[in-house]
């Protein structure tokens, strides 16, 4: 599957490094969102629109705020 966007892409590696410092796998975090791990590993590689919605899940999930999450994209 193809990135939605250049900062889709932005966006998905920021949650897979915020991820990983919290030595967390994508089924825990999936997990804690209440998303299956395929929904999240397509969000990591940019291919899927994440709603304001999970964007707030994932701050929630991972303890920082939303615009951490957001903070690559200008």
């Amino acid at each position: 599957m193809k990135p939605v966007s250049t900062d889709h892409v932005k966006f998905g590696h920021r949650v897979k490094e915020l991820r990983k410092e919290q030595d967390m796998t994508q089924e825990m975090l999936a997990a804690k969102i209440g998303y299956d791990r395929s929904y999240l590993g397509f969000l990591e590689r940019g291919e899927r629109n994440p709603s304001l919605e999970v964007i707030i899940k994932i701050a929630k999930a991972l303890a920082i705020k939303p615009d951490d999450l957001l903070r690559d994209i200008k």
